[in-house]
């Protein structure tokens, strides 16, 4: 009873009174909980092969070199999968979660139909076979945890397991199988269980993760559920209490089950269900059917973000990094391009019937459209500023209306994110983490988003010096206000060899070991964004080379010259 009083209380005392007279105080208690970080569901990892290069090298690698994730999700490992196939995951994972170090649990979407009709032992040891290649030939060592299947789905029937006492059976003895087959080689990789989606009353735990819970903690490594907010909108004042609530239940139940965690397997927000009436399946949150509110929408994101890791939460994952591509028919083909569709379609889904559009940012490759969404200008930080191995601070307000979250990293960087729900306003800090040089301001404004055309994140607006831990920012209203000491002030290495040939500009890599990508400048305007190092300019010549310039950015953001 007593871990069950700490972790409610935690949600009480960050909405008590802050210490000192500030509007918010940032404690640094002996005992605090780690956070492994925020990240993505990285579908996009199976489509590597069918992305255009300009996609590719501008937006998807771009986008994630500069967030650098430390948590995330994959689906991989299928047990029938071809070999191809998980190369071709292999090869995202060298360009990403690599360089990242991001940790990662795999899933391999639905189950394929008819799990009683087949061996639960054979079937475990396929899907060990295909996670040891990855892990040992491969060398994906960052793949921690695994589970069954996404969300009970098996084939096309959602929440199969849960159905009966004869599948619920069956679920236990094919996680026993899985547990069972990695300890013979020796992989280690936890089982999570059930990662189901949770959308009814949220202050109540789903019934089958108790079931979950009470009957397989023998093999269960880390719980996991899903959390979805449907018909609620991005205005509801109410979001934040009962996200503190519902994490704080489920966190709660997973320590009792012998000291486990939780994980936020998936969460976003959909303003009601998809019209039934199309020819395929519209799976699309907030940000394509509320675009007139598209900007307050970040607000309910960081909340429910910052409410799991404030509770206990040891990671959490957003529903997800990138839209799926158009849907396209599944057919196998002669062409390399045919093949790679192909196989990209094995990654769970029927990439013939649904659109599923919940990415940080857009793929439509038809319109070249691959801006991002609000919720990349908001959620990025907060994956690029509190990462895996942090320390999780208490943060109270004596105003419901600041809605908050620390962290100190494990280099000793200090990172805050406050979500203000009321007007413009002079806020008043006070820390007793160690502050030790002036904190970055970087500002989410919903009625001015920060919006790139090469989706870079908006740079800090401002720095404020702490005096004994005290400090004020303005805070304008219905915004999300980031506070860090996670950089260095550094002007990166000047880009050298640079070159136009043919249309094509090329230049040497930087071999800086902050360095994250480069921007591309046409007459002092920019033009890309990019990992790569060259890019097409169209009716450019070699006359045309001094027009253009590229610049190194860094880990904290600086840009060289």
């Amino acid at each position: 009873m007593e871990k069950k009083t700490m972790l409610m209380s935690a949600w009480v005392f960050m909405a008590g009174m802050a210490l000192g007279g500030a509007d918010v105080t940032i404690e640094k208690p002996y005992f605090r909980w780690l956070f492994g970080g925020f990240g993505f569901q990285h579908s996009e990892a199976n489509f590597i092969r069918i992305m255009k290069d300009e996609f590719r090298d501008q937006r998807v690698l771009k986008t994630f070199i500069e967030l650098s994730p430390t948590f995330g999700r994959v689906y991989t490992a299928q047990a029938n999968i071809p070999r191809e196939q998980l190369d071709a995951f292999a090869e995202f994972y060298d360009l990403t979660f690599r360089k990242a170090g991001t940790t990662l649990y795999v899933c391999p979407g639905p189950l394929p139909a008819g799990p009683e009709r087949y061996d639960p032992a054979e079937y475990a040891a396929k899907v060990a076979d295909q996670l040891e290649y990855l892990i040992r030939s491969r060398g994906c060592r960052k793949i921690r945890y695994y589970c069954i299947c996404n969300e009970l789905v098996v084939g096309d029937e959602w929440e199969y397991f849960k159905k009966s006492d004869e599948n619920r059976a069956l679920y236990v003895k094919m996680n026993e199988a899985l547990f069972d087959a990695f300890r013979r080689r020796g992989l280690d990789v936890d089982l999570l269980a059930t990662d189901e989606a949770c959308t009814r009353d949220p202050s109540k735990v789903d019934e089958f993760y108790d079931w979950t819970v009470k009957n397989m903690s023998d093999v269960v490594g880390t719980y996991c559920n899903h959390w979805y907010v449907y018909g609620r909108a991005p205005e509801d004042l109410s979001l934040w209490d009962d996200a503190n609530k519902a994490f704080s239940n489920l966190v709660w139940k997973a320590n009792r089950a012998r000291n486990k965690r939780f994980i936020l397997g998936e969460w976003g927000f959909s303003p009601s269900h998809p019209n039934p009436n199309v020819p395929m399946k519209d799976d699309t949150g907030y940000s394509v059917r509320l675009p007139e509110k598209e900007g307050l929408c970040p607000l309910s994101k960081i909340e429910v973000g910052l409410a799991a890791m404030n509770q206990g939460t040891l990671g959490c994952v957003s529903w997800s990094f990138v839209d799926y591509p158009d849907p396209y028919i599944i057919e196998d083909g002669d062409t390399p391009e045919e093949r790679a569709r192909y196989l990209a379609a094995q990654c769970g889904y029927h990439m013939d019937r649904k659109y599923n559009k919940w990415g940080a940012f857009r793929w439509c490759d038809v319109d070249k459209d691959y801006r991002a969404y609000d919720e990349l200008y908001a959620y990025g930080w907060l994956v690029k500023l509190f990462r895996k191995n942090s320390t999780v601070l208490p943060v109270k307000s004596v105003d419901p209306m600041l809605r908050g979250g620390a962290v100190i990293n494990p280099d000793g960087s200090v990172s805050v994110a406050v979500v203000n729900r009321g007007g413009a306003r002079k806020t008043t800090f006070a820390s007793e983490a160690a502050i030790s040089k002036p904190l970055r301001v970087i500002v989410y404004d919903s009625a001015n988003v920060p919006r790139n055309k090469f989706n870079d994140l908006q740079s800090f607006s401002s720095t404020v010096v702490a005096k004994d831990g005290a400090f004020s920012v303005e805070l304008p209203a219905a915004s999300i206000v980031f506070l860090t000491t996670d950089y260095e002030d550094r002007e990166p290495a000047a880009v050298a060899d640079v070159k136009l040939t043919d249309g094509v500009l090329s230049w040497t890599a930087s071999s800086e070991t902050e360095h994250r990508y480069y921007r591309v400048y046409r007459n002092g305007e920019q033009i890309a964004s990019t990992v790569a190092t060259s890019l097409v300019v169209p009716n450019a010549t070699s006359d045309d080379a001094r027009m253009f310039s590229v610049r190194s950015v860094d880990k904290w953001g600086n840009e060289g010259r």
